[in-house]
């Protein structure tokens, strides 16, 4: 019998070490994460997700969540989490975030809870910082 792999508890400190390493994602991927970041309880669905960046389905941000995930871990050197996420393409996000299955609580959709480790990895990374305009005066 083979035991699940339980994802890893990765610390605000490896996170920031791992985003300091890792590309800035572009903006569609940095309005998910923001919204949340922004949600009360850091709770959200990857529909309300979706929205955020101006997307119609949950697919585009299940895809860049993930992905994002996925770089995360593999920067970290964490093998692919075997545990029960909505799909597999989802198990590298439960490094970043715990699931709540469909009506486990008053929820009829997967809900994703932000772990305080990525939350404050997020606001000391700078990634979700605006980006800085150059000041320099125009020449006529």
């Amino acid at each position: 019998m083979s035991k699940s792999k339980r994802p890893q508890t990765i610390s605000a400190e490896q996170f920031v070490e791992a985003m300091s390493h890792l590309k800035r994602p572009g903006e569609s991927v940095r309005k998910i994460l923001r919204a949340h970041l922004n949600s009360k309880g850091r709770v959200s669905t990857m529909t309300l997700l979706a929205e955020a960046a101006g997307y119609n389905s949950f697919s585009p941000a299940n895809l860049h969540y993930g992905a994002l995930a996925r770089r995360i871990g593999q920067h970290l050197a964490i093998s692919e989490p075997s545990v029960r996420v909505p799909t597999a393409s989802d198990a590298y996000l439960s490094l970043i975030g715990d699931f709540i299955r469909p009506e486990e609580v008053t929820n009829a959709h997967w809900l994703l809870v932000m772990k305080p480790e990525f939350a404050e990895a997020l606001q000391a990374s700078h990634w979700l910082d605006e980006p800085r305009r150059s000041r320099l005066p125009r020449t006529p």
